[in-house]
């Protein structure tokens, strides 16, 4: 599985800033060569690790790029980044196969390399067409998007390009040459924007012919960028990797707002039964005098209700502030232990209107670090739900236990469990699952979000499995903090 970068500097302070780097801001694991031999020994027995290499040119056995050939001949993209700023040696390198060059220039350098790093990554699952009737211009501008891993598709005539982008409808870049036999990249251009907009499929027009104007004439054609051939690769992959960046952008955009709009759904859905409730509670009251018992029940009403509404605010406010990362923890030593009886007992109620018997196994005097408001949240969003999800004369089993260097608490029930199809969504806002709550309970798929998020903020893990019973166990790991 290729999930790790290999480093090749001799710089040791430098090797490990970078590798800190990866490591904090892309969550992504590395390897360390401080020299040509050790290259040599790590991808002798790992290669297979790496999905690409950052590679110092000038190493203490090897002071003429012999490690970015190394890597190359491995078939690892090699991401040349060193203070040597040589022209010909940029465009020899480039020859030899490299992926990218950077130069040791500052914070910005480190920035650059980060973000290569990252898009090589994506790029084993991005798309590009290659259209160009010219064999020797498709495999130049192929070869080049290999080297950072593009998934590649070529077409050497606009009919054929039609034929291959809507039987693969994940490309996202198109590279059109301008002047073609049967169709020219203008009228294909035309053609590719009637169904793909320029958010979704980002065009970009090459050609060695036509004057100064042919760049705004493609654009008028629906392309979003031009290059005149012959480019030069370090501008090819720029703007092929600032295109790819844009679709990736405007997706995430897209996958926000409909966030947004089924929040407010949600939301509209679930305040207007507890509003229309309280509204009409309070209209029997003022206009029909109703006897006491009738008032009471009312009254009874607009309490329940507006609990309700308070409730659901609450778990959308602390969505929406956890995952800004707005919510700070506040950590004292709590009693684990006193708090699940003390969350336990306060649903033993509920628990009991529904036949449903509890067992516990709770080790006495579990003390953590920890904030305590925020995981009676993570303790009341696993009981409530293997209460509403447990059928009449069901069971549930509530455990804490000591597991070495962390605490573990669990909560199991009788329940229909997860689909498998669904684990994955388990802990995605607003994602209600096929299961059902069997005594009409609502939910807005809010609890399980909210759980995982202080259980993280914990440095700790939640996860799910079959319980005892047949239903859904939810796992709970923590961390002793000092």
């Amino acid at each position: 599985m290729q999930d790790k970068v290999l480093i090749i500097e001799d710089t040791r302070s430098f090797a490990l800033l970078l590798q800190k780097l990866l490591t904090e801001s892309l969550g992504i694991d590395s390897d360390i060569a401080y020299s040509m031999k050790e290259a040599e020994d790590l991808l002798q027995t790992r290669a297979t690790n790496y999905f690409a290499s950052i590679v110092d040119l000038n190493l203490p056995d090897a002071h003429k790029g012999e490690a970015a050939d190394l890597v190359v001949t491995k078939k690892i993209p090699a991401l040349v980044f060193t203070s040597t700023n040589d022209q010909a040696l940029k465009e020899d390198l480039w020859e030899r196969g490299i992926a990218d060059y950077a130069s040791k220039s500052g914070t910005h350098s480190l920035e650059y390399i980060s973000w290569i790093v990252n898009r090589i990554r994506k790029n084993r699952d991005v798309e590009v067409l290659v259209v160009d009737d010219s064999i020797v211009a498709c495999k130049t501008m192929a070869k080049l998007l290999k080297t950072q891993r593009y998934q590649v598709h070529v077409a050497k005539s606009g009919s054929e390009a039609l034929k291959t982008l809507y039987a693969n409808p994940n490309i996202c870049v198109a590279v059109l040459d301008g002047f073609m036999d049967e169709m020219d990249g203008f009228e294909l251009s035309a053609l590719m924007r009637e169904k793909h907009s320029r958010e979704t499929l980002e065009i970009i027009g090459v050609s060695s012919q036509g004057g100064r104007t042919l760049s705004a004439q493609f654009m008028k054609a629906g392309a979003n960028d031009f290059l005149i051939k012959p480019f030069i690769p370090e501008e090819f992959l720029c703007r092929i990797n600032h295109a790819v960046d844009r679709v990736e952008s405007y997706k995430k955009l897209k996958e926000l707002n409909q966030t947004k709009n089924q929040l407010l759904g949600t939301a509209a859905h679930d305040i207007r039964g507890p509003v229309g409730a309280i509204k009409t509670a309070a209209d029997y009251i003022i206009s029909r005098e109703p006897s006491e018992e009738r008032r009471q029940t009312l009254i009874k009403m607009i309490q329940t209700s507006s609990s309700g509404l308070l409730e659901l605010l609450s778990d959308l406010l602390d969505v929406s502030a956890i995952e800004s990362g707005e919510v700070k923890l506040k950590l004292t030593n709590e009693d684990f232990s006193k708090m699940v009886v003390e969350r336990n007992s306060l649903y033993k109620a509920e628990a009991e209107a529904k036949d449903i018997t509890i067992t516990t196994a709770i080790a006495d005097n579990v003390v953590l670090k920890c904030d305590g408001v925020k995981l009676r949240q993570v303790i009341d969003n696993l009981l409530t739900n293997a209460i509403k999800y447990s059928p009449t004369d069901g069971s549930i089993e509530i455990k804490l236990y000591n597991d070495g260097n962390e605490i573990v608490f669990s909560v199991g029930d009788s329940g229909p469990g997860v689909a498998e199809e669904e684990q994955s969504d388990l802990f995605t806002p607003f994602k209600v699952l096929s299961s059902r709550a069997t005594g009409g309970e609502k939910t807005t798929g809010l609890g399980l979000t909210i759980a995982n998020n202080v259980v993280q903020a914990h440095e700790g893990e939640i996860k799910y499995e079959q319980s005892s019973f047949g239903g859904a166990q939810f796992s709970v790991r923590l961390p002793r903090r000092k």
